[in-house]
């Protein structure tokens, strides 16, 4: 255990570590078990998140051993584990939110389609792990007689101990800082190209280019403008009643058939855009406008306040992880030997645990969507409807169970007498639920007795 703080400080500080490192596993969980479960989640902001949370939950089972792994002394095993473990994940949290700043780039600037940002993958997760997997195994390996091991007690936890402290700012703080500076840079940019895209449209000249929003954090790619004519040219028709489009008549008023007139084309084409000035061509030209102005500005409100959100949390959350830890990480370096505030370690020891709790937060605020339709999802189609709560993504499992219980209804079905009754009470409620219950003890008869019948 540390010296440099008090029994009781150690013995808070340990508590604090593991309760918000059991709050970050729980986020990386929920964000397994969703992205696993339901193909709604894929977006391609979330596919880097549910990477980032492979490290997360890495960092997390170092944090979770919090002190021990300091009582156990610098040459245990579980020291130089724990100073592994948080020496490679460290770094990486903050590299992957640069990369979901990336894809933002990609996104806003580049116009990349969710194809396009999933080849980007791989390179994110080379230098994501690949880069501080390289320094933090070397660690593992590296003494002298006068500092000792690399990894040993840092008063958190086992990281880069004191005599070494200058590699915690050059192999971590200073990596993690460039990232997060860049990643900023890269935010307000995005921000204000839509925020003047949303201008433009408030505007609304005619002239202009057509202005389409998405928000790049919960979209699955860039979006395409697309303006569509339809063109048709009949042939010599001997007439048609325009009254009556929806049938076939010849000129003396009877019905016909589709073969008493001549073939017509239809052709479907993108054009370029027609200058103000230009006059419609006559003949049977439609223009198809998919967005009025209004939709369009409201989907531009939508996006500027949906991304605005977003990015505040990516404020928040890398300010909130890495402002506490670096500012007590300085001092140490400034002020060696010194007495360790206990001001600035406990605050450091309370954030940096919290890194996969955060993550899970953003995945949450850029899949609220996907997280409305989850109760369609975990339940069967019956009792989903009985709840008012509909949804086509389920696991096969409940189709299933769905069979199941078809096969089954007319088993469970209440007598007149009954259904009388539960409505004259108001009891309907109820009495759902002794549906359930039945149809649910008769689903699993109908599999026990399948797993006793041979094959």
């Amino acid at each position: 255990m540390s010296e440099k703080l008090s029994l009781s400080q150690n013995r808070t500080l340990e508590v604090t570590e593991r309760v918000c490192s059991v709050l970050s596993l729980a986020g990386c969980s929920f964000i397994f078990a969703t992205f696993l479960f339901s193909h709604r989640f894929r977006k391609p902001i979330n596919r880097l998140v549910f990477y980032a949370s492979w490290g997360n939950t890495l960092c997390n089972v170092g944090t979770l051993i919090s002190l021990s792994g300091i009582r156990l002394r610098d040459s245990s095993v579980l020291c130089q584990l724990q100073g592994f473990l948080i020496q490679l994940c460290l770094p990486a949290d903050a590299m992957w939110n640069l990369a979901m700043a990336v894809n933002v780039y990609l996104t806003v600037f580049k116009k990349y389609d969710a194809e396009q940002l999933r080849s980007m993958e791989w390179i994110y997760l080379l230098a994501s792990y690949g880069a501080p997997l390289i320094p933090a195994f070397v660690y593992c390996f590296v003494s002298n007689t006068t500092n000792g091991k690399i990894y040993g007690d840092a008063v958190l936890w086992c990281w880069i101990s004191p005599g070494w402290d200058y590699l915690r700012v050059a192999t971590c703080y200073a990596p993690a800082w460039v990232c997060i500076l860049i990643t900023f840079t890269i935010y307000l940019l995005a921000g204000r190209d839509i925020f003047m895209r949303r201008r433009q449209l408030r505007s609304f000249n005619p002239s202009a280019d057509p202005v389409h929003f998405q928000n790049p954090f919960t979209s699955e790619g860039s979006w395409k403008t697309t303006e569509v004519h339809i063109t048709s040219e009949l042939a010599d028709m001997k007439c048609l009643s325009a009254s009556h489009l929806s049938k076939e008549i010849d000129c003396n008023g009877r019905a016909s058939s589709a073969q008493a007139f001549e073939q017509y084309t239809v052709t479907i084409g993108r054009g370029p855009e027609r200058p103000k000035s230009q006059v419609p061509p006559p003949g049977p030209t439609i223009q198809v406008m998919t967005h009025p102005q209004n939709t369009a500005a409201l989907e531009a409100n939508t996006a500027a306040w949906g991304y605005t959100k977003c990015a505040l949390l990516f404020f928040v959350s890398l300010l909130i992880t890495w402002v506490p830890s670096s500012v007590f990480r300085v001092y140490s370096l400034v002020h060696p030997g010194g007495v360790v505030p206990w001001n600035l370690a406990y605050p450091a020891g309370l954030v940096l645990p919290l890194m996969g709790f955060w993550n899970s937060v953003i995945y949450i605020a850029t899949s609220w969507d996907a997280i409305k339709s989850l109760p369609s999802g975990i339940l069967p189609a019956t009792w989903a409807s009985r709840m008012g709560v509909t949804g086509l993504d389920r696991p096969m499992a409940f189709n299933f169970i769905d069979d199941t219980l078809h096969r089954r209804k007319s088993a469970v079905s209440l007598s007149d007498s009954m259904k009388g009754l539960a409505d004259r009470n108001g009891t309907g409620a109820r009495v759902g639920k002794i549906r359930c219950w039945i149809a649910l003890f008769h689903f699993f008869v109908d599999v026990g007795s399948r797993r006793r019948t041979p094959i």
